[in-house]
């Protein structure tokens, strides 16, 4: 209950939000009105509709991707500047739609008036919320806290900090006092904070709330964890306790795998003409007529799972045999293979190297759902069997052409810190940041930055 009060309040957010966002919309063309320009007429209003119609779906989607829904409280200056980022890129992306719908329409002040006001109105609004703490939009729900030691007042304090969620804390009682607290009435929820030892103790009290109706929740902070998320489910009457690592919302995941197909899709297109191209001179410069054009390697991908990743070759044909005649070379510690020198890379190599160029056929990987776009890098089997235990956990989610190592320095990174990368991207993962990383894999391809 208390898990969808907090979904309940972010939505109702949400869509207060968009609808202070279209009353922006409709006072910044009435302050429009009170500017005449030389040349400048302003049309009806239905006449910029179509603005609107633009403005609130981007508005829609780039704020929760900003995380202004995440936290309850919106007296912290990271809310403010979550919020001014928030409405800077929508108002860009809007302007730039607009742009390619209909350049025609000078509707350019609007939007930038719209900009201004709704960013007070929405920064006004969470002011308001933060200082009244009244906006429950199922009232106030009443619960009382059932243990002792230091959990239960964590728990009890918790409670009192989100009055904004509509729930109010009756106190925190010991086991000795739930029959009377239940039975004198007014409670909507019982909190039982327990040990494992003595959660059977309250066998009694879960049939006691079930008889007068009353909602009784356990507080599950006994299994040990340090990093999990835990997540309660129910499968056919059967209650399913989860911990996880890594990112469970299944409508973000799909999400991501749209845009995943949607883009690889894009890019194939985009850059099929430099794909031929590049093929055309792999093959001419090959040796023989057997020299082959893609290089196809058995890699690691999600938990452990081996799927054929694909290249463009830019080592001789035999470079699998004489990797182990060259760990000499070995710029890198752990268990990869990396050098400046390895004398298996051809020419033109170097050049597809340089400008990840050879990366292009993993498009197709990412179609096909092998690869993301953004993801730890797919390594050996080899190199996975070498893995220190913590190490493991980078396979939890699934391998990307681009990651934060690759545009943090690539082969100027050391090993560990590598996993740690790609550990905290995990641990940090969203559409933004993934969006973020393909923004600044950019510049990094185009300047060949950290390559060897």
């Amino acid at each position: 209950m208390i898990d969808q009060r907090k979904r309940i309040f972010a939505a109702r957010l949400w869509l207060l939000d968009l609808l202070l966002t279209a009353a922006s919309f409709f006072l910044a063309y009435g302050f429009r009105l009170l500017f005449e320009l030389e040349g400048r007429i302003v049309m009806p209003v239905q006449i910029y509709l179509p603005t609107l119609a633009i403005i609130l779906p981007t508005w829609a989607i780039v704020l929760p991707l900003f995380g202004v829904y995440v936290e309850s409280t919106f007296r912290s200056q990271e809310q403010i500047v979550r919020l001014l980022k928030a409405i800077g890129l929508a108002w860009l992306v809007s302007a730039a739609v607009q742009s390619f719908v209909n350049p025609d329409l000078p509707s350019r002040l609007i939007l930038v008036f719209t900009l201004v006001i709704n960013y007070a109105l929405l920064f006004s609004h969470r002011l308001i919320l933060s200082w009244t703490k009244k906006h429950s939009a199922l009232g106030m729900r009443h619960v009382a806290v059932i243990g002792s030691g230091k959990g239960a007042s964590e728990f009890a304090r918790t409670i009192e900090n989100h009055e904004d969620w509509g729930l109010r804390l009756a106190g925190i009682f010991k086991q000795a006092d739930v029959r009377r607290i239940l039975e004198a009435g007014g409670l909507d929820e019982l909190i039982i904070v327990a040990d494992r030892e003595n959660l059977s103790e309250f066998n009694e009290t879960f049939l006691l709330c079930e008889e007068l109706g009353v909602t009784a929740t356990v507080v599950l902070n006994f299994f040990p964890h340090s990093i999990a998320r835990m997540e309660l489910h129910e499968l056919d009457g059967f209650p399913l306790l989860s911990f996880s690592t890594t990112p469970t919302n299944e409508a973000l995941m799909l999400v991501r795998r749209v845009m995943d197909v949607v883009l690889s899709g894009v890019l194939i297109v985009v850059f099929l003409p430099v794909m031929l191209l590049v093929a055309a001179v792999i093959k001419l410069t090959s040796s023989g007529a057997s020299g082959k054009v893609l290089f196809k390697q058995e890699r690691s991908g999600l938990h452990g799972r081996v799927f054929t990743m694909y290249k463009f070759r830019s080592m001789v044909d035999n470079a699998e045999q004489l990797r182990f005649e060259l760990e000499i070379l070995n710029e890198m510690d752990g268990p990869v293979f990396k050098s400046s020198r390895d004398p298996r890379i051809t020419g033109v190599g170097k050049l597809l190297r340089r400008f990840s160029i050879d990366e292009l056929p993993q498009l197709y990987n990412v179609l096909r759902g092998d690869m993301s776009l953004v993801g730890p890098r797919p390594p050996l089997p080899q190199e996975v069997a070498r893995y220190e235990r913590w190490q493991r956990r980078r396979l939890s989610m699934k391998p990307g052409i681009t990651c934060l190592w690759q545009i943090s320095g690539r082969n100027e990174v050391n090993f560990e810190d590598w996993m740690k990368l790609d550990l905290t991207y995990i641990d940090n993962w969203s559409l933004l940041l993934d969006l973020k990383i393909l923004l600044k894999t950019v510049p990094v391809v185009l300047l060949g930055r950290g390559a060897k």
